[in-house]
C-alpha cells in the first residue's frame, strides 16, 4: 500500500511539472480533491457520452440527441437557486460524497436499463442534477484546500489538466474500449466503482468537513440567500466581468464545437469523423495555457490577463470566417521556388491553417477559465462562492441553447464560416457591454 502511494504521488508530481508547478500536489488535502475529482469527471464523461451513443442507436434519429442534451442542460435552470445555496450551507466534502455516491447508484439503474430510452433520458436528468451540485460544490472547495490566495491560479491549472486528462479517459478511451467489447453494462459498472471510490476520498478531505448549517426550506429565503450572493458579485466589478467573460467564452465555445462536423465537411471537405484529427493542436494550445497562465497573470493586472485572453478568443473565433482566403494565401506561398505555384494544395492549406486557429483558440479558452475561476475564488467571501459558481452554470447553460438553435439556421442559410465572425462580433459587443454598464453604475452598498 505505501509502495502504490509513492508511486501515485511521483506520477502526480510529474503531471504537475507538465503545468510549471509542483509544489500543490504536496498539499495533502489538494492532492486528494485533485484525485477525487479525477475519479468523478472521467465516469461522467463516459457514461453521458455512452447514453448520448445508446439513444441515438436505439431511435435513428438526429433529433433524440439534441432532445437530450436539452436533457441534460435543463436542470440548470430549475435547480440553480437551490443548489448554490445548498453548496454553501452543507460541508463540500458531504455534498460531494453524496453526488458521488448518488451518481454510482445512477450507473447500477443505467447498466439495468440499457435497452430502455425512457430509463436513459430519467438517468441523463438525475445525472444532469447532481452535475448541477457538486460542480459549484468543488470550485467552491479549491480556496478550503488551498490556503494562499496567490495559489488559486496554479491550483485551476492542475484542476484544467485533470478535466483534460478525464476527458481523454472518458470520452476517447473508456467508450470505446467497453462499447466494442463487453458493452455498456460493463462500463456503467466500472463507472459505479469509479463514483464509490471518488465518494470515499471526497469524505477523507482535510478542511471540507464541519458542521451542517440550518439550512433554507423556504423558496422565499433561497431566493434571499442567492440574491444576496449575486448582489455581493456585482459590487465587485473585477469579479462580476470575470464570470460574465467566462459565461461568453463557454458560450461561444459550445458553438464552435457545434458547428465543427459542419465547417469539416463544407470547409475543409473531410469526414466528420476526421474532425478530431484536425482539432488535436488544440491540445497543445492548452498545454500551453496551464503551463503559462500562472506565470502571465501574476506579471499583469487581472483586467488584461481575462480581458486579453476573452478579446483573443474572440478574434480566433472571427479569423475562422476569412479560412479560405487564408487557405488560398498559404497555398501560394512559395518562398524557395521550388513549387508551382505552391507546396501546399487547397485542402491542405485550410486544414494546416484551421489547425493552428484551433491552438491558439484552445490557450485563449483555457486562460479565460482558469483565471476568471481563480478571480473569484480570491474575491468573493467563501461562504458564497457555492452560489456564484451555481448562478454561472445556469448563465452558462441558458446562454447556450439560443445561439446553438440560431447559428444552425444562419449556417443552412449564409454558410458556416460568415456565422463565425458574427458569433464573435456579437460575445465581444456582449462582453464591452456589461463590461461598461457594470463599471458605470454607481457605487452599491451592501446587501
Amino acid at each position: 500500500m505505501a509502495a502504490t502511494r509513492t508511486a501515485t504521488y511521483a506520477a502526480m508530481l510529474r503531471l504537475s511539472a507538465l503545468v510549471g508547478e509542483r509544489t500543490l500536489f504536496e498539499n495533502n488535502a489538494f492532492r486528494k480533491l485533485w484525485l477525487s475529482r479525477l475519479l468523478s469527471h472521467t465516469p461522467v464523461n463516459a457514461i453521458v457520452y455512452t447514453m448520448l451513443i445508446l439513444v441515438v442507436e436505439a431511435t435513428g434519429r438526429n433529433f433524440a440527441s439534441s432532445l437530450f442534451v436539452v436533457a441534460y442542460i435543463a436542470p440548470s435552470a430549475l435547480l440553480g437557486t437551490i443548489s448554490g445555496v445548498l453548496v454553501d450551507r452543507v460541508p463540500k466534502g458531504l455534498m460531494l460524497a453524496g453526488m458521488s455516491a448518488a451518481r454510482a447508484a445512477l450507473c447500477v439503474l443505467l447498466a439495468l436499463s440499457t435497452d430502455s430510452v425512457i430509463m436513459i433520458y430519467v438517468v441523463a436528468v438525475a445525472f444532469a442534477v447532481a452535475s448541477q451540485f457538486s460542480s459549484p460544490a468543488e470550485a467552491a472547495a479549491l480556496p478550503a484546500v488551498v490556503g494562499d490566495s496567490e495559489d488559486f491560479t496554479s491550483a485551476n491549472s492542475l484542476n484544467n489538466l485533470g478535466s483534460l486528462i478525464s476527458q481523454i479517459a472518458g470520452l476517447m478511451i473508456l467508450p470505446v474500449v467497453f462499447l466494442k467489447t463487453v458493452g455498456a453494462e460493463a462500463l456503467a459498472i466500472v463507472c459505479a466503482a469509479m463514483f464509490i471510490a471518488a465518494a470515499f476520498n471526497f469524505l477523507i478531505i482535510e478542511g471540507l468537513g464541519g458542521p451542517i448549517s440550518r439550512v433554507a426550506v423556504t423558496w422565499e429565503d433561497t431566493r434571499e440567500r442567492f440574491a444576496e450572493a449575486w448582489h455581493h458579485l456585482t459590487m465587485d466589478a473585477m469579479s462580476y466581468i470575470s464570470v460574465a467573460l467566462v459565461v461568453l467564452a463557454n458560450t461561444t465555445g459550445l458553438v464552435v464545437v457545434t458547428l465543427l462536423p459542419r465547417y469539416s465537411t463544407e470547409v475543409l471537405g473531410i469526414n466528420t469523423e476526421n474532425a478530431i484529427f484536425v482539432v488535436t493542436p488544440a491540445a497543445v494550445g492548452i498545454w500551453l495555457a496551464l503551463r503559462f497562465v500562472g506565470r502571465i497573470s501574476g506579471r499583469v493586472s487581472p483586467w488584461w490577463s481575462v480581458g486579453g485572453s476573452f478579446a483573443a478568443l474572440v478574434t480566433g473565433v472571427m479569423l475562422l470566417a476569412f479560412i479560405r482566403p487564408m487557405g488560398r494565401t498559404l497555398e501560394a506561398w512559395n518562398l524557395l521556388g521550388a513549387f508551382d505555384p505552391g507546396p501546399f494544395g487547397e485542402g491542405t492549406a485550410r486544414i494546416i491553417i484551421t489547425g493552428v486557429l484551433a491552438a491558439g483558440l484552445a490557450f485563449a479558452f483555457t486562460f479565460v477559465n482558469v483565471v476568471g475561476r481563480s478571480i473569484v475564488n480570491e474575491r468573493i467571501p467563501r461562504e458564497m462562492q457555492g452560489r456564484v459558481f451555481a448562478a454561472q452554470t445556469v448563465l452558462t447553460n441558458l446562454a447556450s441553447i439560443p445561439p446553438i438553435l440560431l447559428t444552425g439556421l444562419m449556417a443552412d442559410a449564409i454558410g458556416v464560416t460568415p456565422v463565425f465572425f458574427f458569433v464573435g462580433l456579437m460575445c465581444g459587443a456582449l462582453a464591452m457591454f456589461y463590461a461598461a454598464r457594470n463599471l458605470a453604475m454607481p457605487a452599491r452598498t451592501a446587501y
